[in-house]
């Protein structure tokens, strides 16, 4: 499955979709960084950080501290590298998000846009993100794709590589597995305006895009016990 993400992730990147996926991803992901509170000395972890946008925005918020993107995409991640050479603070690897290469406890945050239904093992996911972080550490995870949000099943068949299709109550069990308290969800909204001639591309209406937008993105956070 890593294998068949890489392949896939590479051919977004020379595409240039990494930029696209920001312009589409980044009026929420604004918000949801926002209310994770990270402070100038936090280590943060992007997890599925494609081209870096949200592991760079990230960055203003720990000026002091340190921001690591992490990918599959070998490609993406040269990417980010090269678009971050203003940022001191930033790392960027390749690896698998079951299989995370740092150690025990030493993030305070960790960040996932859009990224957690590609995964083969969701949990096994979850409990690497868990292991990384310290106590009291938190997680936050946005997913636009997910059961009760009807017009996104529609990028299933778009798609190349499986995914999975989860309702709140599944992630919210899947957290809480993983060992995460104080799970909760919430669903944000993206206010840029939806153009009056949209003409089809991710949705193949422009009734199903503007139902979509009603849906919100769904926003997951699971914190480590102290």
């Amino acid at each position: 499955m890593d294998e068949r993400l890489r392949v896939e992730f590479n051919e977004w990147a020379r595409a240039g979709r990494g930029q696209s996926m920001e312009r589409g991803h980044r009026p929420v992901g604004e918000q949801a960084i926002a209310r994770m509170q990270v402070k100038e000395d936090s280590r943060v972890l992007d997890l599925g950080c494609g081209f870096g946008w949200a592991t760079r925005l990230l960055a203003g918020y720990a000026r002091s501290g340190r921001v690591i993107g992490i990918d599959i995409s070998d490609e993406m991640v040269e990417l980010a590298r090269s678009s971050s050479k203003d940022f001191d603070n930033v790392e960027f690897q390749t690896g698998s998000a079951e299989r995370l290469p740092f150690d025990d406890g030493y993030f305070t945050h960790a960040f996932s846009m859009e990224s957690l239904y590609y995964y083969a093992d969701v949990g096994a996911a979850l409990r690497e993100v868990r292991r990384v972080l310290g106590p009291g550490g938190l997680f936050l995870t946005v997913v636009d794709l997910y059961k009760e949000n009807e017009p996104s099943h529609q990028w299933i068949e778009q798609l190349r590589v499986p995914v999975h299709l989860l309702s709140v109550d599944d992630y919210r069990a899947l957290f809480e597995a993983a060992g995460f308290v104080d799970v909760r969800d919430e669903r944000l909204y993206d206010p840029t305006p939806v153009p009056e001639d949209y003409a089809g591309g991710s949705f193949k209406s422009r009734k199903d895009f503007l139902r979509y937008r009603e849906c919100g993105s769904l926003m997951l956070t699971g914190r480590v016990e102290l």
